[in-house]
């Protein structure tokens, strides 16, 4: 799934006519950074991801090919459908929710040992995350909600916002639930 990304995201910013100082500086980003994830010697996070499509102006789903999946779909618990944006990484996705043509939504299980102090993410749309296991703060500004296991929260994820592990906390699994749909 990720083999093309780097030359997906390349052919977006030529097709737009943009330069990849002009992606790196409307992004935020340095053009360092830019060319190695067209060259796919880095993988972006899922926020950067959903940063450079907001730039390129496409849905997140663009950015990944479409496979044609079957209507009804199922995960068996000793096969997940596992993304993991680097081998070195801390973070994993394992996507639950099948690629239809049109999904209204993206389920993934979030599993992480580690969270750089704190990530940041935007996106548009709504976000339901249900904490399976661990402790985490999103926090909105100055307001803070902190969740163990079994405890949810519904929100709009347009405004910036992020998500910090409990200290003392090993491991974290989420169940996110994410409109509109990330993948297809």
């Amino acid at each position: 799934m990720l083999s093309n990304l780097g030359s997906r995201i390349r052919e977006l910013r030529k097709n737009r006519g943009m330069t990849l100082a002009e992606l790196a500086e409307q992004g935020g980003y340095s053009e360092g950074y830019i060319s190695a994830v067209e060259t796919s010697a880095t993988v972006p996070s899922l926020s950067a991801l959903s940063t450079l499509a907001a730039v390129l102006r496409v849905d997140v789903s663009a950015l990944f090919p479409r496979e044609v999946e079957p209507e009804v779909t199922v995960h068996r618990a000793d096969a997940p459908n596992q993304l993991k944006l680097s081998e070195s990484s801390a973070e994993s996705y394992s996507l639950l929710s099948s690629r239809l043509d049109s999904p209204s939504y993206t389920a993934l299980r979030h599993e992480f040992t580690a969270i750089d102090a704190s990530a940041t993410y935007r996106y548009l749309g709504e976000r339901f995350c249900l904490v399976l296991q661990g402790e985490i703060t999103l926090s909105f500004g100055s307001e803070k909600f902190s969740l163990t296991p079994g405890e949810s929260l519904h929100y709009s994820s347009h405004p910036e916002h992020a998500l910090s592990i409990n200290h003392g906390i090993d491991n974290v699994e989420i169940l996110w639930i994410v409109t509109p749909a990330l993948v297809r």
